[in-house]
């Protein structure tokens, strides 16, 4: 029993010195850096990815409602939709998704 706490005392000396010596607090120091660094860099670049990241929506599509037993059925697409950085329309592509509403015809 008195072994294995010295030998646990003397890892976890081992251990303490192997991480405190100057040389891998030197890099751990420059890896933060490094992504502190990283993270400065991305921000002003935040509005050039709302710029490109598309926007999903929905769009009723009119031509495509019916009606079965007695519900109206209507038929939502889904679009991807880029715009610029004032809001406009750049390019609206439709997907494969459909949503469809569902409600009793009076």
């Amino acid at each position: 029993m008195k072994r294995m706490i010295a030998l646990s005392c003397l890892l976890l000396l081992c251990v303490y010195l192997v991480y405190n010596t100057p040389q891998i607090s030197k890099k751990n120091t420059e890896v933060e850096t490094v992504e502190t660094g990283v993270t400065n860099d991305l921000e002003p670049n935040e509005e050039i990815l709302d710029a490109i990241l598309p926007e999903f929506e929905y769009v009723h599509e009119k031509d495509k409602d019916k009606e079965v037993d007695g519900y109206i059925v209507e038929t939502y697409r889904e679009y991807e939709v880029h715009r610029d950085q004032n809001g406009n329309i750049i390019k609206q592509m439709p997907t494969s998704n459909y949503e469809y509403v569902r409600y009793k015809n009076y």
